[in-house]
Formats: C-alpha cells, sequence, structure tokens
C-alpha cells in the first residue's frame, strides 16, 4: 500500500513539475480552462487507488452481464460456452466471498463477545 502511495505521490509531482517547467505555469489558477481540465482528470489517474469495494462492485456487476450470458447460452443450447460462463461467475463469487470474509468473522466475533457479556 505504501508503494502504491507513493507511485502516486511521485507522479503527482512529475505532473506539477511538467507544468512548472515545460508550460512556465506556477500557478495552478492560471491554466485555461481546457488545460485545468487536463490537469484535473490526469490528478484523478495519479492518484486513484483501488479499494477492495471497488473490486467487489466490479465483479458483482460483472456477475449479473455473465448472468445474463449464462442464459443466452443455455437458450441456444451452447453447453461448453455456458460451462465456462458459470466457472466464471463462481470464481467472481469466490473473489467476492475471500474479500468479504475478514469482515464476516469480525461481525460473527463481536456477536459472540456480546452474547458472553451479556450472558454473565
Amino acid at each position: 500500500m505504501t508503494n502504491i502511495k507513493n507511485q502516486a505521490a511521485h507522479g503527482l509531482g512529475l505532473l506539477r513539475r511538467y507544468i512548472s517547467e515545460k508550460l512556465g505555469i506556477e500557478d495552478y489558477t492560471k491554466l485555461s480552462g481546457d488545460e485545468k481540465k487536463t490537469y484535473d482528470q490526469w490528478e484523478a489517474v495519479l492518484s486513484k487507488e483501488l479499494k477492495l469495494d471497488d473490486l467487489r462492485t466490479f465483479l458483482t456487476k460483472q456477475n449479473v452481464v455473465l448472468a445474463k450470458e449464462l442464459r443466452d447460452a443455455v437458450e441456444k443450447d451452447e453447453g461448453r460456452k455456458a460451462l465456462r460462463i458459470a466457472a466464471r461467475i463462481e470464481n467472481y463469487e469466490a473473489i467476492v466471498a475471500f474479500i468479504d470474509e475478514p469482515n464476516r468473522s469480525r461481525e460473527n466475533l463481536i456477536a459472540q463477545l456480546t452474547n458472553l457479556i451479556n450472558s454473565q
């Protein structure tokens, strides 16, 4: 995680250096409208960090798309294709379960501890 943050900071530093050295502009407010728009887009790319929630959301959306593809393959009697799609769905579900496991374990432990405290 630290490496990613270092890369983002390095990238932002390069972006500011480019604006300063190549464009001769020291102040963001002196950029034109188009330049500000481009700068903001580049800054968003350089500072974006992938989070587990992003991955979970992506995989969940992919499963919705794959479920439709699976229905289509089954309707067209494309057994091999349906099998491959079903395998992808299972893989994505397994990854989501892996991502969610620490939270589930934490919630279960909290519930157990709460029950132990309340039962005494």
